[in-house]
């Protein structure tokens, strides 16, 4: 479980900066904004450190690209929904910070 929760805070220390740069132009109050920073993370990250479990030495390269695809469709939703942001906005920031934060994560472990 500890490990889980330091994952979450990395990914959470990479991610929401982004998140807040990229939703500077998407005319949101402060709740809604910090909204956008927070939530989706913390919806997907329980689910996909779990899903990540169920891969092998032998399979793990494939799974991580299957799970982080399936953070990347989920986030980009919830940031369109939370955000009500543009669907390209919503795509490319949830890209931008997935990869960022799987490569970060990457780097350290």
């Amino acid at each position: 479980m500890q490990a889980e929760s330091i994952a979450l805070l990395l990914t959470l220390l990479v991610e929401a900066p982004l998140v807040y740069g990229t939703t500077r132009s998407w005319s949101l109050g402060r709740m809604r904004r910090l909204a956008c920073m927070v939530l989706p993370s913390c919806f997907t990250h329980p689910l996909a450190w779990h899903a990540i479990g169920n891969f092998g030495a032998h399979d793990y390269v494939q799974g991580l690209l299957w799970v982080e695809g399936l953070v990347w469709i989920a986030e980009a939703l919830l940031l369109q929904g939370l955000g009500r942001a543009p669907a390209r906005a919503a795509w490319a920031t949830s890209a931008l910070a997935n990869t960022a934060s799987t490569l970060a994560g990457w780097v350290l472990v």
